[in-house]
Order: C-alpha cells, then structure tokens, then sequence
C-alpha cells in the first residue's frame, strides 16, 4: 500500500486543501490530483472538489484502511511473511491499529515458536540488515553477520583464541599462523589458505586500515596449511586487527557464503533466516534455525505489552545495542570557540542526564555533577541526530529551547553514513554506535573520531553522552550465553531448556 495512501488517511479527521495535501505530501498539486483520481478508481475514497473560493474540498472514505491492513497482514503472518510491517508507516495510524498489529504479530510468533521448538525467532528494528563484513553500519547487522563469518581469531575478555586458525607463534615481526584443518564454505568447497591469506589482504586494503596496511611486510603462504605475515606493529595489535568483524572470511565469487555457524537459509518476506552448519570447524550450534523478523521501531512498546501478555512462551532481556556519543564538525565555524564547544557540551550531557525519562531503556554516561557554566553567546546549530525514534529529535529540540540554544536538530539514519559526509551538512552529529578499539578508530579517515583528533588537540570535541539498550523477546525455554556479540548474545553458544 502507498506510503502516500497512508498519510492521506492519517489526515482523515482534517479539513484540507489540496495545496496543503501536495504540501504534506511533498508532490505537486497534479501529481496529488492524479493520484487521488486513482484511488477513487480502486475504490478507497471519494473526492469531491471544493466550488469557488472558500470551499475546503472533502474526501470520504470508502474502506477504512486499517480493517483491511489487519486482514492483509493476518493473511501474510499465517504464511511467515512479515515484509509488510516495513512497508507501513505506523504513525498514520490509530494506537489501536497498532496495539492490534503487535498483538498478530507476536501470536503468529508464538504459534510457530511453539510448531517448531529449533527455530528461534527474533524480533529486530534493523530495516536492512546487511550482511557484507566490509558494508554493516549497524550493531544488529554486526551481531547477525557474525553467526555467519568466520575470522582468524577471536577477542572475547580481552583474550584471543583461534577460529579459523588452531593456534599461532610470532618470532620477532613474523608472525606463524596455523590453519584448522577441514574448513568449508557453507556451498560445501573446501577453503584454501590461498583464499584466507586474499581476503586478510583485501580487508587491510580498505581505507579505514590503510594506516595498519602500511605496517604490513608481507603475507605469505608456507604449507597447504600455515601462512604468515610479516608485520611491523605488536602481537595485541596484528591479533586484535584480524579479530575485527571487517575481517570475517567471506567466499571469494559469492560474499553471502562464509565459513560460520550458521548459514543464510532465506532471506526474504521481510526475515533473515539461518540454518546450523553441519560442517561448521567448530562446536555445533544447539539451536537449529533462527529467524529475524524487522518490525518497525514505533511498535516496540505495544510489542513488548503483547508479548508480556505472553508470558508462559517468551521472556524478556535487555541488550546493549550502542553507546550513543556526540561529535563536534572541526570544520564547523560555529564551533571554532573553546567556550561554544563547553557550553554545547555542557548542554548535551544535561540531556543525557534526563535520557531516561524519555526512554527508560537508556542510561547516562555522564557521572560528572554539572555545575552552572557562565551563559556565551552561541550561534544557530544544526544537530544531525541518528536515531529511529522522532521521540528523541523532539525531546533534544526542546531542551534546547528551554536552555535558550537556537538548534535545528535533524533525524538522520544510519543509511545516510558515511558520516564524514554528515558533517557538510550539521555542525555536529550524535550517533550511537558499538565502539570498535580507540588505535583503530583514531585511524579511520571515515570516522569523526579520526577527523577530530587529525585537526584539534583537545577533548572538548567529543563527549560520550548515553548507553542504549533494546528489549529483546526470546522464547521462555531460551538459554542465554554469557558471551556478548556487540553488547548481544552468541547464539552459537546458547540452547534451549527444559
């Protein structure tokens, strides 16, 4: 259904104009008219047009849209499609309509959870997970795309320990690694070290370690089974380098094919499905399938209510998803003051100190008791803001005002990255994010970290502002690992109980 459509019926109990539809709509007043003649064709409404000046036209609606919605999407939920959630802006609608989406939603879950105790279903907010090592932006993507892949080794507290390698020594700047034997792609080909030591070269390529790659001496085969690299940095260094998620081994003509746990069973109507890899180097994943099904972000709250309507089939936990940072444009010239950078600061960890009373699902970073600063003259800024919810654009807007700062705070997403593109357009950017080690950041020309500490030397460009946890809903017989994937259980390590 078109997204136009449904605004068109969230303006149901206004009088409007057709100026003012093609105003909301962001089209022209004959795109508008042509689309409303369409629609009085498939029957959804009937337009009758105002007569002379003064006259508001009206539209009568014929079906009310959110019956037929819910008919439609009980039809799709029944055959395990949930492509249609991302395809409605649930904000045109009544809470009613939405109570009763989460309601469908979470008893189609249910009775397929209960069809099928080896599939695990996951509801996520992620629209578009990707699943390219070199491409995800997003921690729901990071954790999904890491049941996948397989890397070299892998840092759980602060240790390394092999994955696709057994074991590795290092004399002086040569490093040994020794590769498990009887690894397979998930097509079923046998990897050859050929094509790990191609893709550890590939991932050092990308602009974000060229600053490491220049560090590289050589990478070389020795056997059919062992290869080294020759690298001018540390043992922690090299180790936590190819433990990053950028460093997953991916097949070299088909990107979707790794070497992990799980492998992509299905990735259509609207859900990311995996299946176990039976041919998995390491311990055989417990849990046979898992399912991630994108719903929007605005009915997480009525999704949780009917889930804990539920309660005898699911349990709640709550995920770390991101730490939420701002980051000042060095280039900005509303920002070349210390004093403007203090008080912006200043402003923003307030903000964060009241986080929580706008999501209870967000905690402040700032431990700090903030005493008054001395009020400065500050310009008009724009805040690029990367967020899901437009509840957080509106609370910072108006905290703003409240402290007196002229700010026109922007919703971003995490689509519109790279972020060092965002700072041409806003004079600073908040943008939750797991962090990946500080040497790498400091050195990845696309992050705003890297820009800041390239071109000033203090901190006042920067402040970690909140943590951001998610409610996540798993069946009550789910066993959680105690080890996280950005913030996240290792499904690959979790069972279900009795």
């Amino acid at each position: 259904m078109e997204l136009a459509l449904q605004l068109l019926w969230s303006l149901r109990n206004e009088q409007l104009s057709i100026h003012k539809i093609s105003e909301m709509m962001q089209l022209s007043t004959k795109q508008v008219t042509r689309k409303i003649k369409k629609w009085e064709t498939e029957g959804w409404i009937r337009y009758c047009a105002g007569k002379g000046r003064g006259h508001i036209s009206s539209i009568q609606w014929l079906q009310d849209i959110e019956k037929q919605l819910l008919i439609v999407l009980n039809s799709e939920f029944k055959q395990k499609n949930f492509k249609a959630l991302t395809d409605i802006n649930m904000s045109y609608f009544s809470e009613k309509f939405q109570q009763n989406v989460a309601a469908l939603l979470t008893e189609n879950i249910v009775s397929d959870e209960r069809k099928a105790a080896s599939m695990l279903t996951i509801p996520i907010y992620s629209k578009n997970l990707n699943l390219h090592p070199h491409n995800y932006s997003d921690t729901e993507s990071g954790w999904v795309l890491s049941h996948i892949y397989s890397r070299i080794v892998i840092q759980n507290n602060n240790t390394f320990k092999g994955d696709l390698i057994h074991h590795w020594e290092q004399f002086g700047q040569c490093f040994i690694f020794y590769v498990r034997p009887f690894l397979y792609w998930h097509n079923g080909e046998t990897v050859k070290i050929e094509e790990i030591m191609q893709s550890i070269k590939t991932t050092f390529m990308l602009n974000k370690y060229s600053h490491f790659f220049r560090k590289v001496i050589s990478i070389e085969k020795r056997t059919n089974a062992i290869f080294e690299i020759k690298y001018m940095g540390g043992e922690e260094e090299l180790l936590t380098l190819l433990s990053q998620l950028d460093f997953s081994l991916y097949h070299p003509l088909n990107y979707r094919i790794g070497t992990g746990a799980y492998k992509i069973a299905q990735d259509s109507n609207g859900a990311v499905q995996l299946t176990a890899c039976s041919q998995y180097h390491l311990t055989q994943a417990l849990i046979n399938k898992i399912q991630f099904v994108t719903i929007p972000s605005t009915l997480q709250r009525r999704l949780e209510w009917s889930m804990q309507q539920n309660e005898a089939q699911y349990q709640s936990c709550v995920e770390l998803g991101g730490i939420v940072s701002t980051y000042f444009n060095p280039f900005s010239n509303n920002l070349q003051k210390r004093e403007v950078r203090l008080y912006m600061l200043w402003i923003l960890k307030r903000f964060a100190q009241q986080i929580g009373q706008v999501d209870s699902l967000k905690s402040s970073c700032v431990q700090e008791i903030l005493t008054s600063l001395q009020r400065v003259s500050m310009p008009a800024l724009r805040i690029g803001y990367i967020v899901n919810q437009t509840k957080f654009i509106v609370a910072l807007h108006n905290f703003c005002e409240e402290q007196g700062i002229q700010a026109e705070v922007i919703k971003l997403t995490i689509d519109d990255l790279p972020l060092n593109k965002l700072f041409t357009q806003v004079d600073l950017i908040i943008i939750g994010e797991y962090l990946a080690p500080p040497f790498i950041l400091e050195n990845d020309k696309e992050h705003p970290l890297s820009i800041i500490l390239e071109n000033v030397n203090d901190n006042t460009w920067f402040a970690v502002l909140y943590k951001s946890f998610r409610e996540i809903y798993y069946p009550s017989n789910f066993r959680r690992s105690v080890e996280n994937i950005y913030g996240y259980p290792n499904l690959t390590t979790c069972w279900f109980g009795c």
